[in-house]
This record gives C-alpha cells, sequence and structure tokens, in this order.
C-alpha cells in the first residue's frame, strides 16, 4: 500500500512538472505582460516590455505605447486612441495589431516613416487618455483618432487602480506557472462545470412573450439597451470634451471611431449609451465614423467575446482607418 502510494505521489509530480514547463514554454506563464499604477491615469502597461504570451508577442516602449521607441526625428505622428479594442492585449500579436499594420502601409506605399502611436489600456475611458495626453503630451501629433465603443460613454475614472489586485493586471511575475492558472482562470473551470452540467431551466416569460418580429421598436430599443456592456457612471463620460478641447487648442484634427458591441452589430444600431457619443460629436461637429456603416460582422471579432476584435478584425480597422488618415496627412498615391 505505501509503495503504490509513492508511485501516485511520483506520478503527480512528474505531471505536475511537466504542465509547468508545457505552460512556461508554450503559453508564456509566468510571462504576463505587466502594468503600473499611475496617480493621473490609473494604470497602464509597464513601460518597456518585451514578452511571448499564448504564443503572441507584446512589447511596449518607455511611454508604455504598443510601439517601438518614439523618436525626435518622428515628424508625421498619428495618435491612435483607446481601450483594449485598439491596444488588442496579449491575444493580439504586436504585428497584428492595427497600428503596426498601418505603419508599415504607410513605410510601404509612401517609403515615409509615418507613427500611428498606439495609447489605450484594456477599460480605458476617454478621460484616462485625456489624464495620458495631459502627462505626456501628444508626441507632435498631425491627427488624433478616437476609437470608443458605447460602454465608453459611461466609464468613469475611479482612481482606484487595480494593478496587483486584479489577476489580470500583475505588477510581478508569478514564480509557479501552475498557481499563475489557477489564479488567473481557475474561474473557467467553473463556468464550463455549469455550463456542461448544470439542468437549463425553462423561463416561462419567454414562452410567453411574442416573436422578435412582432415586438415594437421601443420594446427593441429598450432591449438593446439593457444589453451589452453597461457601465455604472452616472453623467456622460468628461474625457470627450477633454480630447476635443486638447485638440482644439494644439490644431489636431480629431475624430471619432464607433465600434460597436456584437449586441449591436445584431440590432444594427448603437444603444443609449452609443447614442450619446453620436450626439456628443454632432455638437461638436467632430468627424464620426460609424462602424455599423462600413460592413462591420460578427466574424470579425474572438469567439466568446462581445467587443474585442480577432486578427481579422484589426485588420479591418487598420482598412477603414488608412485611407482617412491619408486624407488628413494629404498622402495620395
Amino acid at each position: 500500500m505505501l509503495k503504490f502510494f509513492y508511485r501516485i505521489l511520483i506520478l503527480i509530480v512528474l505531471l505536475a512538472g511537466i504542465a509547468e514547463i508545457v505552460l512556461r514554454v508554450k503559453y508564456g506563464f509566468c510571462n504576463s505582460p505587466l502594468y503600473i499604477s499611475d496617480p493621473d491615469f490609473e494604470y497602464v502597461y509597464a513601460p518597456n516590455q518585451d514578452v511571448k504570451r499564448f504564443g503572441y508577442a507584446l512589447r511596449t516602449n518607455r511611454f508604455s505605447m504598443r510601439n517601438e521607441e518614439v523618436l525626435p526625428t518622428d515628424s508625421l505622428v498619428i495618435l491612435l486612441i483607446g481601450d483594449s479594442v485598439v491596444n488588442g492585449g496579449s491575444l493580439t500579436d504586436q504585428d497584428s495589431i492595427a497600428s503596426t499594420i498601418m505603419e508599415k502601409w504607410f513605410l510601404r506605399d509612401f517609403k515615409t516613416r509615418v507613427r500611428v502611436l498606439n495609447i489605450s489600456a484594456g477599460s480605458w475611458g476617454p478621460d484616462n487618455i485625456a489624464a495620458y495626453l495631459k502627462k505626456y503630451g501628444t508626441f507632435q501629433a498631425k491627427l488624433m483618432c478616437l476609437v470608443t465603443s458605447s460602454h465608453d460613454a459611461h466609464d468613469i475614472m475611479s482612481h482606484q487602480s487595480p494593478v496587483g489586485i486584479d489577476p489580470g493586471m500583475p505588477d510581478k511575475q508569478y514564480k509557479v506557472a501552475l498557481y499563475e492558472l489557477w489564479d488567473r482562470y481557475g474561474w473557467m473551470f467553473f463556468y464550463f462545470y455549469d455550463t456542461l452540467f448544470s439542468s437549463p431551466k425553462t423561463d416561462q416569460s419567454q414562452q410567453n412573450n411574442p416573436p422578435d418580429s412582432t415586438k415594437t421598436e421601443s420594446v427593441k430599443q429598450t432591449e438593446l439597451n439593457n444589453a451589452g456592456i453597461r457601465k455604472p457612471g452616472l453623467v456622460f463620460n468628461p474625457g470627450y470634451e477633454q480630447l476635443y478641447e486638447l485638440a482644439r487648442e494644439q490644431s489636431i484634427p480629431l475624430f471619432i471611431y464607433l465600434h460597436p458591441e456584437i449586441s449591436e452589430i445584431e440590432s444594427g444600431r448603437f444603444n443609449d449609451q452609443g447614442e450619446e457619443i453620436i450626439d456628443f460629436a454632432r455638437s461638436r461637429n467632430i468627424r464620426l465614423v460609424n462602424e455599423l456603416q462600413l460592413g462591420i460582422s460578427t466574424k470579425l471579432y474572438r469567439n466568446m467575446d462581445v467587443v474585442h476584435y480577432n486578427s481579422q478584425g484589426q485588420v479591418f480597422m487598420a482598412n477603414n482607418l488608412y485611407p482617412l488618415f491619408q486624407e488628413y496627412l494629404k498622402f495620395k498615391r
């Protein structure tokens, strides 16, 4: 019996060792992108990183941008600003994010170095972005493009940094890959367990409701307004106005690229918070690019995700923005 116990123990240790190696070498565990806190804009990627996670490269420069270093000789600069949609996160390779793609296209098509600076972080709102630009400046930008979504309208800074508290925003590397797997992704086990083994419940209220085709427009709009990501802010995010004023004071053309959530693609319209952004742009005479009018498809989103592009989606955004950037910078083929 004791010999059997030792064999089982050795097997467990062996399997744990193999799992530890696989998690580190193949999936980049214990090599996560790190974050730093900031008193002005809450948090951002730590500067000067070069990591590989889940097979995807992620690099930041000294300003925490997902770009190569900004040089004094960079005279043609575009600010591509936003949240995780722009940033891509650790599930998008550095060469697959729209900012990198467009820099390569400019160099290929016009033999000119044009910087498309990726100033972004996951769950940033426009007020985070405005605070970043007030702190570091606008890098002599010739153009500013804000990529935003409906939920940003009320995503207001709390100045309570989650860095080092939220497992998804570590400030130091884990030392054991198996512990990182459990600490950061253990919730997925419970999610799939509930999905596979919990008995589905019949919603009697749904049985009594008429099919979607018979619902009034007001009912459809109410359902859309309640769908998707909802942030708790009680007022319209002040960052939109701050970015507008910053661009106006420095004579930088600003336009807004409005990116929908999947629920908005399915309904063909933006929800009430998206409409607030549209109304703001209209009231300030800011050019707004409505992605719903550009043929956006749910196939361009990550699996099991409501807002983030996959790599094809990043190319889609780049294809839409590139001719606009040419227009503003007066590049002609």
